[in-house]
C-alpha cells in the first residue's frame, strides 16, 4: 500500500472517528435531558437567522403570532429538552404564619362558623382548621393547563422549548419598554440604558456575545412583562401562554447556572423570577426561588459597603439597589406568607440609593424627574423597615411562637408604630417630593390627574397602598381579638382588659378607614379608562391589597354585630363600610377579568358578601345582591370544588386555601337554605 493511498484512508478513519464521536456525544446528550425528546442540534446563530427570516411577511413588515413563539411545556413532571427540571404535582405542607391572609381567615371561618351555629336557622359548620396559623395543606404547585383547561383536560406529552429563540425584536422591544416603565421602576434595579445596549448588541452580533445567565435575565423580563401588563389587547389566557413560554427559556438557560455560581445578572434574574412566580399560580415556588436569590447576594457582598467600594459608581449603585430589592422582596414575602424574614434588619448597613444616578433612560425621555426612581425606592425602604418591626413586635417576627404580651406592652408596640408610620408619611415622603393619597379617591380624581405626569401619579399611588396596608397589618391583631370573642368568652371586668378593649376598637377603625382607601383607589382607577390602570403596580400586588382589605372589612362587620348593642357609637364606622366589600369585588373583576386567580378571589368575596346578608337575616336581600351578576365572565362551573376534572386546584397560597372555598360553600349553602 502506497503511502499516499495509507495517508488517505487515515483521512478516513479519522472522518468516521469524528463522525462517531458527534453521534455519541449527541446520544449522551439526548439521554441526559430526555430520551423521548429529539435535541435540537442547531446553533445559537443558526436559530436566531431562522426566527429572524420569519418575522418577516412578504410585505416586508414584521408579524407577530402566538404561535411563533413555540410550544409550552405545560408537563411539570418533565425535564424538558433544555435541562430545565419541573416538578411533579404533590401535595406538600406550607407554614403559613400569623401575618398571612390564611391565618387572618382562619380568625374569620371560626367566627363565621360560631356565629352561625348560635342563628337557629342554620345547622353548626366546622371551619377547615381550628387553630389561626400554622401548618396547612398546599396541593398542585403548578397552574392548570390552557389546553387542559379549554379541551379534554388530559395532560399533554412534553415538548421542547427552544430556549435560544426569541419572539419578532419589535415584541421585544415593546416588552422591554413595558418592563422599565413599570416594574423596572417600582424595583429600579436594572439599568435601562446597558440593558438596552447588550440586548441591541446580542441582536445585531449574536448570542455569542451574551452570556446564559444575561440571556435567561432577558427572557424573565419579557415574561414578567408579558404576565403583568394590561397594555395588549390579549386574553389574560393567551398572556399568560405567551409569558410562560419565555418563563421557560428562562428557566432552562439559568436552572443549571443557579445551583452552580453566582453573578448580578443571577441575582437580578432570581428576583425576577420571584417576582414572576408571585403574578402566576406558581406563588408558593417564589419562596424557594427567593432564598437562592439571597444566597447568591451573600456569596456576592452586594450587602457589605467595604465589598462595594471596588466597582464604579454605576457598578456599586446597581449592585446596591440589587441588594435593596432582596431586602424589599424579601419583607413583602415574609408578610405575605406568614413566615420568618431571611435578612435581618441589622445586616442592612448600605446607604440608601443615591438620587444622582439614572437607571431609567425612558423616564428622562417622558420629562419627569430624572431621580424620581430613586426617590420613590428610598421611600419604599424606609417604609419596609416600618413593616419589619411591624412583623417582630405584633407577630413575633412569624416563628408560630404563640408568646402573648401584657396589656401595656402591646398598647405601646401599637402606638410606636403609628408614630413611625406617621413621622413616615409627614416627614420623609415631602423631602422626597412625594405623598400619601389624603382623601377617599373618586372617578372623578382619576380623570383629573395629567397623562405628562403618571409615573409621579404612579409612585404616589403605590405608596399609599402600601401605607395603608402596612397600616392595616399594624392594626389588625386588634380586630383578630374581637373575632376571638366569637369562642372565647372573657370577664372584663379587669381595668387592663377594658383598656385593650378601647385600644382594640381604636385599632379596628383604623384597619377599616385603611382598607376603604385601598378599596377606592383599586375601584376607582379600574372603573376609569384602560390607560389609567397603569397608575396601580402589577395585578397580583393590588389583588393581594384589594382581597385583604375587604376582608378586614368583613371581619370588622362580623365584629360589629357582636359588639355594636354595647356601644353603638363605637361601630358606627364600621357599619358604614359595608358598600365597599362590594366595590372591592367590582374592582377585582375589572382588574383582570377572566383571569383565575383573580376569579377565585371574586368568587370568596362575592360569597362573603352574600354572607353578610344571611348573618343579619335579610333573606329579602340574599338571592338579590348585585355582586352575582359580576361573576358572569366566567364558566358557570367555574367554582365548583367538584368539577376538579375541568379546572385543577389551583395554588393560591397568597390569598387561600381550597378549604377555604369548600367551607365557605357550605356556609352559603346553609344559610341559603
Amino acid at each position: 500500500m502506497g503511502l499516499r493511498t495509507i495517508s488517505q484512508y487515515i483521512i478516513q478513519l479519522e472522518k468516521r472517528l469524528e463522525d462517531v464521536e458527534k453521534t455519541v456525544q449527541q446520544l449522551q446528550k439526548a439521554h441526559r435531558l430526555d430520551p423521548s425528546i429529539a435535541v435540537d442540534l442547531q446553533s445559537p446563530t443558526e436559530v436566531v437567522a431562522q426566527e429572524q427570516q420569519r418575522d418577516y411577511n412578504a410585505s416586508g413588515q414584521r408579524s407577530y403570532s402566538i404561535s411563533e413563539l413555540g410550544e409550552v411545556d405545560h408537563s411539570e413532571n418533565s425535564i424538558d429538552g433544555m435541562g430545565a427540571m419541573r416538578f411533579t404535582d404533590e401535595e406538600e405542607c406550607g407554614f403559613f404564619g400569623p401575618s398571612s391572609n390564611i391565618a387572618f381567615m382562619r380568625y374569620i371561618s371560626r367566627a363565621m362558623a360560631m356565629a352561625n351555629s348560635d342563628c337557629e336557622s342554620f345547622p353548626a359548620i366546622s371551619p377547615p382548621i381550628q387553630r389561626p396559623g400554622g401548618m396547612v395543606c398546599v396541593t398542585r404547585s403548578r397552574a392548570p393547563s390552557i389546553r387542559q383547561v379549554v379541551t379534554t383536560g388530559a395532560t399533554p406529552a412534553p415538548t421542547r422549548v427552544n430556549i435560544y429563540a426569541l419572539p419578532p425584536e419589535g415584541r421585544t422591544q415593546s416588552l422591554i419598554e413595558q418592563y422599565f416603565q413599570k416594574t423596572g421602576q417600582l424595583l429600579p434595579f436594572i439599568h435601562e440604558a446597558s440593558f438596552c445596549e447588550i440586548y441591541i448588541r446580542m441582536r445585531r452580533e449574536g448570542f455569542n456575545k451574551v452570556s446564559r445567565t444575561w440571556l435567561g435575565l432577558l427572557n424573565i423580563v419579557l415574561a414578567i412583562s408579558a404576565s403583568l401588563s394590561a397594555k395588549d389587547d390579549v386574553t389574560p389566557e393567551e398572556r399568560i401562554q405567551e409569558s410562560d413560554v419565555y418563563y421557560q427559556r428562562a428557566n432552562g438557560l439559568c436552572d443549571r447556572d443557579s445551583k452552580r455560581s453566582a453573578s448580578l445578572e443571577m441575582v437580578q434574574y432570581l428576583l425576577i423570577l420571584g417576582q414572576y412566580l408571585q403574578g402566576t399560580q406558581k406563588s408558593v415556588q417564589a419562596w424557594t426561588t427567593h432564598g437562592l436569590a439571597i444566597s447568591a447576594a451573600y456569596q456576592l457582598g452586594l450587602h457589605s459597603p467595604d465589598a462595594n467600594e471596588g466597582y464604579s459608581p454605576l457598578e456599586c449603585e446597581i449592585r446596591k439597589r440589587t441588594w435593596f430589592g432582596c431586602v424589599l422582596l424579601d419583607r413583602t414575602l415574609g408578610m405575605t406568607f406568614g413566615r420568618p424574614c431571611s435578612i435581618p434588619e441589622s445586616y442592612i448597613q448600605t446607604n440608601a440609593p443615591s438620587k444622582d444616578i439614572q437607571m431609567l433612560c425612558s423616564v428622562s425621555k417622558k420629562g419627569a424627574c430624572p431621580q424620581l426612581d430613586g426617590t420613590f425606592y428610598t421611600a419604599a425602604i424606609q417604609l419596609y423597615v416600618i413593616l419589619y418591626k411591624v412583623l417582630d413586635f405584633c407577630y413575633g417576627q412569624n416563628l408560630g411562637l404563640q408568646s402573648s404580651l401584657s396589656t401595656a406592652d402591646s398598647i405601646s408596640h401599637i402606638l410606636e408604630g403609628q408614630r413611625q408610620l406617621n413621622e413616615w408619611r409627614s416627614q420623609l415622603l415631602p423631602s422626597l417630593g412625594l405623598q400619601i393619597w389624603e382623601d377617599l379617591m373618586t372617578l372623578e380624581d382619576v380623570k383629573k390627574m395629567e397623562p405628562q405626569s403618571i409615573i409621579s401619579h404612579r409612585f404616589n399611588i403605590v405608596l399609599s397602598v402600601r401605607y395603608h396596608n402596612l397600616r392595616i397589618l399594624l392594626h389588625r391583631p386588634g380586630l383578630e381579638r374581637f373575632l376571638e370573642a366569637f369562642w372565647h368568652t372573657g370577664d372584663m371586668r379587669d381595668p387592663d382588659k377594658r383598656i385593650l378593649m378601647q385600644t382594640n376598637i381604636a385599632s379596628v377603625q383604623n384597619c377599616v378607614e385603611s382598607a376603604v382607601s385601598i378599596i377606592s383607589v383599586v375601584h376607582s382607577i379600574t372603573t376609569s379608562t384602560a390607560s389609567c390602570r397603569e397608575l396601580l403596580g402589577g395585578w397580583n400586588y393590588s389583588l393581594y391589597y384589594t382581597f385583604n382589605a375587604a376582608l378586614v372589612i368583613f371581619g370588622s362587620l362580623m365584629a360589629a354585630s357582636r359588639e355594636r348593642e354595647a356601644n353603638p357609637s363605637a361601630w358606627g364606622m364600621v357599619d358604614q363600610s359595608r358598600p365597599y366589600v362590594d366595590k372591592a369585588i367590582e374592582a377585582l373583576h375589572r382588574l383582570d377579568s377572566g383571569n383565575r386567580v383573580v376569579g377565585r378571589c371574586v368568587e370568596y368575596l362575592s360569597q362573603l358578601s352574600l354572607v353578610l346578608n344571611a348573618l343579619n337575616l335579610d333573606h329579602s336581600n340574599f338571592n338579590s345582591t348585585t355582586v352575582s351578576s359580576l361573576l358572569s365572565g366566567y364558566p358557570s362551573d367555574f367554582f365548583n370544588s367538584q368539577g376538579t376534572d375541568q379546572l385543577p386546584a389551583m395554588d393560591l397560597g397568597e390569598f387561600m386555601i381550597d378549604q377555604d372555598l369548600d367551607f365557605l360553600g357550605k356556609f352559603f349553602n346553609a344559610a341559603a337554605e
